[in-house]
């Protein structure tokens, strides 16, 4: 046996040959997620040509979750548990087409097929980018945001409702014995 081979070099390896090897490695993983994201798209079509449409999901405790479904043109905040309950319907054709517009926008983000540590690396490079040119650009609300903040809006709104009906019906009323 040689002496190259036994001191762990592999004969006819060099630095260009390493360098190769990663430049494929990413070229593959590239591809990768391109078929991913391609395939992604895909899905989503199909699932727009459907009347029921999952728009996302968030998991509050063991069996248990939230679920924002679309359905007719109407959006419903499910809780899902041991059974299905409404929790919300938001069925103002305007603010419906607010929200999937906003839902529409986040999901076609490149970001987000991102892993959330690269993102976070992104936004402090671009923090730092900005904090250089003097760019004081508010971000849009999220959909998550936005979808919070009505929900909270027609929360308070049948709350304010219910009061009136209370307070007229407790004034209408007569004692008539």
């Amino acid at each position: 046996m040689s002496n190259a081979w036994m001191a762990g070099e592999i004969p006819g390896t060099s630095a260009w040959d390493l360098l190769r090897i990663i430049l494929v490695l990413a070229l593959i993983i590239g591809l990768i997620i391109v078929v991913l994201r391609f395939i992604g798209k895909r899905n989503r079509g199909w699932w727009m040509n459907r009347s029921l449409r999952s728009l996302g999901g968030l998991s509050v405790g063991s069996n248990k979750s939230l679920q924002i479904v679309e359905w007719n043109g109407r959006i419903y905040v499910l809780g899902v548990g041991e059974n299905v309950t409404l929790l919300e319907a938001i069925t103002d054709p305007e603010l419906v087409a607010d929200l999937l517009a906003r839902h529409e926008a986040d999901n076609a983000a490149p970001e987000a097929a991102l892993p959330a540590w690269l993102r976070q690396w992104g936004k402090r490079r671009q923090a730092g980018a900005s904090d250089a040119s003097g760019d004081a650009d508010l971000p849009a609300p999220s959909f998550e945001e936005t979808l919070e903040h009505r929900l909270r809006e027609i929360s308070q709104r049948r709350q304010k409702v219910e009061q009136l009906l209370e307070d007229s019906g407790s004034g209408n009323r007569t004692d008539q014995t």
